[in-house]
């Protein structure tokens, strides 16, 4: 390890916009070269689909969405979760959010995944393989110009997952952001 304050930064970052990745399917289609992104649903988060922003805030979302499934993965599946623990799903696609919606490799609760249906993905520009772990998390958004599933939490709490974290701790993250965080 150096301690040259002046040496180039070692840590990796995400990928940023505009890098390109080139695959090819499985099933014979034909070869790709596509900005690619994860998308994070946390579990439940999908209830955000029956309101509008105008509806309701994503910080009365959260309160509702919290309260009701806070406990609900723990009381079902006691050894696999914490109180207040949910999962994440994940999916590799495009920044629009169009054509390619495959859950990445590496998440052991999908026994098929993007590699399942796609040759490993490599930079267009430098032919490196792509690291699942750079990829950048899509930012989702609830408010008075978007209503994107699940954006309330984004947008009550300013948080989002690292790529492919396989939980999320409601009670940690709520109270981190002063917002309402259900008894367990």
């Amino acid at each position: 390890m150096t301690t040259d304050p002046d040496a180039p930064a070692t840590t990796a970052l995400s990928y940023g916009s505009g890098n390109r990745w080139t695959f090819t399917s499985r099933s014979g289609g034909p070869t790709q070269t596509e900005e690619l992104a994860l998308h994070a649903l946390p579990g439940g988060a999908e209830q955000s689909d029956g309101y509008l922003p105008d509806e309701i805030t994503a910080e009365d979302l959260w309160a509702k969405w919290a309260g009701g499934v806070a406990g609900s993965y723990h009381n079902q599946h006691p050894d696999q979760f914490r109180p207040g623990e949910i999962p994440i799903y994940w999916t590799v696609t495009r920044p629009g959010m169009d054509g390619i919606f495959e859950p990445p490799p590496h998440v052991p609760s999908h026994p098929e995944n993007f590699l399942t249906h796609y040759t490993h993905p490599v930079n267009a520009a430098t032919e490196e393989r792509l690291n699942w772990l750079r990829l950048p998390v899509l930012d989702r958004e609830w408010n008075s110009t978007e209503a994107h599933k699940g954006g309330f939490i984004q947008q009550a709490t300013g948080w989002k997952p690292s790529p492919l974290q396989p939980t999320m701790d409601i009670r940690q993250i709520g109270a981190a952001a002063g917002l309402y965080v259900p008894p367990l």
